[in-house]
């Protein structure tokens, strides 16, 4: 009896992610920091539907962003500099195709080395994030910026500009698979370290595509600061899904097979 209560222990100890009864410290404040940003969000639609036009703020900062360029601008016949290309290019890899291709690419991937849980999870937190944008955008209704502003506009683009959902769409896609980087499985993988200029990476490129918004004239900063919010606040929620989905995994694979679970 002694033996298999001690069987049961070590058991019990094995699995990853297993603690004791009760809810921690730290995921409580997660929580309430959690509802303080759905807040803020809400908040900031409610102010953003209410004031639709630009705040002087923003057309300041957009125009400092921009640089010099002829009012009112007409993009298409201005020659382009490297930074306009850079910033164009950016901003085509979340047109309505490559929204779709790229997110499933990166679930191949996944797939290819076994990742089936995270992919499945990748995947429904990028698809779910674009209905929660759509969602909102028509809400808030604000229009987009315009070269009546005084804003070079690169693209005329038919939807509401709050909140921004290339970056709502990059911080979840890019932001998950950061995440996925530092978790214990891949941290365990022999050649690690060759994902390190990836997360470098990601962290640039979430962060450029925002000013890339900005530069294209495409968003006010508001709708940026409001996409970086959603997009985190989402992000946020689908780690702590998948971080209780993988446990309760691992624990019920532990069950079926606690030998095999004590080998690993």
């Amino acid at each position: 009896m002694q033996k298999a209560t001690s069987s049961h222990s070590i058991l019990r100890d094995a699995v990853p992610g297993r603690k004791k009864s009760g809810i921690s410290q730290g995921l409580v404040i997660g929580i309430i920091l959690w509802f303080i940003g759905v807040a803020v969000v809400a908040t900031m639609s409610v102010v953003v539907h209410n004031h639709p036009a630009a705040w002087p703020f923003e057309l300041q900062l957009t125009n400092v962003i921009q640089g010099q360029h002829p009012i009112p601008c007409v993009y298409h016949v201005q020659s382009r500099s490297w930074g306009d290309m850079v910033v164009d290019f950016i901003n085509s890899l979340n047109d309505p195709l490559q929204a779709v291709v790229i997110p499933i690419g990166w679930m191949i991937l996944l797939f290819l080395f076994r990742m089936f849980l995270q992919a499945i999870f990748l995947g429904v937190a990028v698809l779910s994030s674009s209905g929660v944008w759509f969602a909102i955008e028509k809400a808030v209704a604000r229009p987009r910026a315009t070269t009546a502003q005084g804003i070079c506009v690169h693209r005329n683009i038919g939807a509401y500009s709050f909140p921004s959902g290339h970056v709502i769409h990059d911080t979840v896609l890019y932001g998950f698979l950061l995440y996925l980087s530092f978790t214990p499985q891949v941290r365990r993988w022999r050649y690690r370290w060759i994902l390190i200029p990836f997360q470098i990476l990601a962290v640039i490129y979430i962060l450029a595509v925002g000013y890339a918004r900005l530069e294209a004239g495409e968003h006010h900063p508001v709708d940026v600061l409001g996409g970086y919010l959603v997009g985190l606040l989402w992000l946020f929620l689908f780690i702590f899904l998948y971080r209780w989905v993988n446990r309760l995994w691992t624990e019920h694979r532990a069950k079926k097979h606690p030998l095999a679970q004590l080998a690993s």
